[in-house]
């Protein structure tokens, strides 16, 4: 059964994809594995810090209190909701792009926002925008969720990585596909 968030999905394409599903997936960015995991206990700065390390993204210069209002934030978001974030906006510095980052490796179920990703989803037949708007990433995150619950039980490989990176990077590769 199709989830309802996937309504209008090319069930054809969706297919073939999931058929596929293996030899989309590429190699995983290095370091990725490292610093999901050396991310564990009372979320701090420091984790924050990794993770803009290993993406590219400069550090981030903040006030006590600003540091304070993220890592509050990130520590109470519940997935999949991701409206509670739209606040941290204001914020110099901070994107969509780099809070999804934040979200996925200190929780391990929100996606990684991803041009690519969401241009797969496209290519199924599913709304998903790439837009720097906090509904665009909401929409991403549920999708990513639908695809999961909807993957044929033998889809998605056995790894110690989350589901979601496993489902971005073969969406992101389908893509770029023909």
């Amino acid at each position: 059964m199709i989830p309802v968030a996937l309504y209008g999905i090319d069930t054809e394409q969706c297919e073939d994809f999931f058929n596929q599903f293996q030899e989309l997936l590429g190699a995983v960015q290095s370091g990725y594995e490292e610093t999901l995991f050396m991310i564990q206990g009372k979320l701090k700065l420091d984790h924050l810090k990794l993770i803009d390390e290993w993406s590219g993204y400069p550090q981030l210069v903040v006030d006590e209190e600003v540091a304070q209002e993220v890592l509050s934030v990130l520590d109470i978001i519940s997935y999949p909701d991701a409206a509670l974030i739209e606040s941290l906006l204001t914020i110099d510095g901070i994107d969509i792009m780099r809070l999804s980052l934040w979200l996925h490796f200190t929780t391990h179920v929100y996606p990684i926002w991803s041009e690519d990703a969401c241009a797969g989803l496209q290519k199924l037949g599913l709304n998903a925008p790439f837009e720097e708007d906090i509904a665009a990433y909401g929409i991403y995150a549920g999708l990513i969720e639908a695809m999961k619950e909807y993957a044929p039980m033998d889809a998605l490989p056995e790894s110690p990585l989350p589901r979601q990176r496993l489902l971005e990077m073969a969406l992101a590769e389908w893509s770029r596909r023909a």
